[in-house]
């Protein structure tokens, strides 16, 4: 917690930070945030434009993961790859370094956080290992200040998203891990990962859904939500790869059972068991899941749950809408950046750095 005197220190600089208005840099006035690195010692976080030059880059001290993007204000975050212990906060029209937020004593992030939609919370889902009970943390900003602390109702909670102002979704992943080893699963064989819809007014479930028993090992990991309130769910597996499982569902708070989406057995098997992004379009129409071990995109018309097809990209994973509807933009490992529509069945390569490896996430601001 901020001392007072840190505080209005602070607050007097976001006061003076600029709108993402105010820093346009194109007609388009769209602007994308990702970690990205140069080497395994050399990480980043940077935003680009419509034509994919980078226009804004800070040095990190460690990977990342996910960048988080305040609603109002020209103010940028990136969390720390998991077992991440710091998320950064940049002032992007001075390039200054604002604030970091910790987690508390014995937890650590999972790579992924969120603003509330009037910029005025901080959600950041957590990792109490030695108990590896999940957590939500609730903290005001720009104070870092706890307010709430709620069960995430499971363990290994990934990402999250509002379905609306007063109720998160989360994945929890089901993977219990210790951040003295992190890829050590701990509870392999008792693995059960859930999509728990949970109320920010005092933290109860108010919908929760699992896979199958059979299917205990089949990790949730990555989710959004489009604007009818269908939440979209990219799955891990963690049993053999040659096990036929499902990968992708789709969920509703009012639905007690998850819904899988049909994927062609020759290309589920390309997945190698591994979603990475999870996005809807614009529209809500269109769905798009990047697996970077398989090294494409696959997409799906959400209301008649039809395969759509594939773009293929190495080590592609990187996912956000564009602003045209059934149009994403894409980011790879390889310095490529792409953008697709699937409906039309037309991708095209916007730039490529070849110096630079886009990391896992993509987040799209508009100013």
């Amino acid at each position: 917690m901020l001392s007072r005197r840190h505080f209005l220190a602070l607050s007097g600089v976001l006061a003076s930070a600029p709108s993402w208005a105010s820093i346009a840099v194109s007609e388009d006035k769209s602007l994308f945030a990702s970690a990205f690195s140069q080497s395994k010692t050399e990480h980043f976080f940077g935003l680009f434009d419509v034509k994919g030059n980078l226009v804004w880059q800070t040095e990190l001290p460690d990977r990342a993961h996910a960048p988080v993007v305040h609603p109002n204000q020209a103010i940028v975050g990136i969390v720390a790859r998991r077992p991440g212990f710091f998320i950064d906060f940049f002032n992007v029209a001075s390039h200054e370094k604002i604030i970091r937020i910790e987690p508390e004593k014995d937890h650590h992030f999972y790579g992924h956080a969120l603003f509330t939609r009037d910029g005025q919370r901080l959600i950041t889902q957590e990792n109490h290992y030695p108990s590896g009970e999940g957590k939500v943390f609730v903290r005001g900003w720009p104070s870092g200040q706890i307010l709430n602390v709620f069960s995430s109702h499971g363990i290994g909670p990934h990402e999250s998203v509002l379905l609306h102002d007063d109720v998160l979704v989360i994945a929890n992943g089901g993977l219990k891990t210790h951040p003295d080893n992190d890829r050590n699963i701990l509870n392999l064989d008792t693995m059960s990962p859930n999509v728990t819809y949970l109320s920010l007014k005092d933290g109860k479930p108010l919908n929760q859904v699992a896979n199958p028993k059979h299917l205990h090992q089949l990790s949730i990991r990555h989710l959004d939500v489009n604007q009818q309130g269908t939440v979209a769910l990219g799955f891990q597996y963690q049993g053999p790869l040659w096990d036929q499982v499902p990968l992708v569902a789709l969920s509703r708070i009012d639905q007690p059972e998850l819904d899988y989406l049909p994927i062609p057995e020759q290309v589920r098997a390309r997945f190698k068991q591994y979603c990475g992004s999870v996005c809807f379009d614009q529209s809500g129409e269109v769905l798009a899941i990047s697996t970077p071990r398989g090294g494409f995109v696959a997409y799906w018309h959400v209301d008649t749950k039809t395969f759509l097809g594939v773009d293929n990209c190495r080590d592609v994973c990187g996912l956000v809408a564009h602003e045209n509807a059934h149009e994403f933009i894409l980011t790879a490992g390889t310095g490529n950046q792409y953008v697709s529509n699937p409906v039309r069945e037309h991708i095209d390569l916007i730039n490529k750095h070849p110096t630079v490896h886009w990391d896992n996430h993509l987040r799209q601001i508009n100013t």
